[in-house]
């Protein structure tokens, strides 16, 4: 039996506005098993954060076929979509997206009350799980708006886990974050991996897409390069380690 999370076959995303078509995605096309840690890597414009939105169900495909653990994607309503993605996705952006002025606890809990199956079951035990992976259960009864650029994140990534998503969508996580916070968001995605998570990560960077097991780079629309990765940075918090 397959083990694909994602099947992606001759994927094109074109945009109309006033009538002008944009072409982004070409023909794209390529797998993702369940358990890796692939990193989507390109400049800007190079289509990596369509991309990304496509596979997250925020947005759809304009031709191809998009298979979610064996389901065709593109047969899903608007509602089926947004409860697919509570469940099973978890995203991580570069601007935090944390409501201000509001505890990490409430930050953390969103997802859940989204979640209609288990509406206010046990979820002060699955927010501490979330922030205790994270190393921010000290901060939960913080406002947002006193924490660090790096807490923040780790306050996101809490809230991506809380519904324990089988995938996650980093975009751009470490992009706002000094180089020690961005080094503690890898460790912690890396770990989550390891713990089984699937991590997708979309970046610009050549240094964080080698924090994944496989680089799958995109240029001008189009896969140029799929290549599992040969010396891995491995994140310790502190410095980095070459697997």
């Amino acid at each position: 039996m397959s083990t694909s999370l994602i099947t992606i076959k001759n994927l094109n995303k074109t945009y109309s506005n006033d009538g002008v078509e944009t072409p982004v995605l070409h023909d794209v096309s390529f797998e993702i098993e369940k358990g890796e840690f692939v990193s989507i890597m390109g400049p800007s414009g190079s289509g990596k954060s369509t991309m990304m939105q496509i596979l997250g169900m925020l947005d759809r495909l304009s031709s191809g076929e998009y298979l979610f653990e064996g389901k065709n994607v593109n047969e899903f309503t608007d509602d089926e979509l947004a409860k697919l993605r509570n469940k099973k996705i978890g995203f991580v952006f570069q601007s935090f997206n944390l409501l201000a002025r509001t505890t990490v606890m409430e930050n953390v809990e969103l997802p859940l009350l989204y979640d209609e199956d288990h509406l206010e079951l046990n979820n002060e035990e699955k927010i501490m799980n979330a922030l205790k992976a994270v190393g921010m259960e000290h901060r939960a009864n913080y406002l947002s708006n006193q924490l660090s650029g790096g807490e923040k994140q780790r306050v996101a990534i809490a809230r991506a886990l809380v519904n324990d998503p089988g995938v996650i969508f980093a975009d751009e996580p470490t992009g706002n974050l000094d180089s020690k916070s961005g080094l503690m968001v890898m460790k912690i995605l890396q770990e989550l991996n390891n713990d089984g998570h699937t991590v997708i990560l979309v970046t610009h960077e050549t240094y964080t897409a080698q924090h994944a097991k496989r680089i799958i780079q995109v240029r001008d629309g189009r896969i140029i390069s799929d290549e599992q990765v040969k010396d891995r940075l491995i994140a310790n918090g502190e410095g980095e380690l070459l697997k």
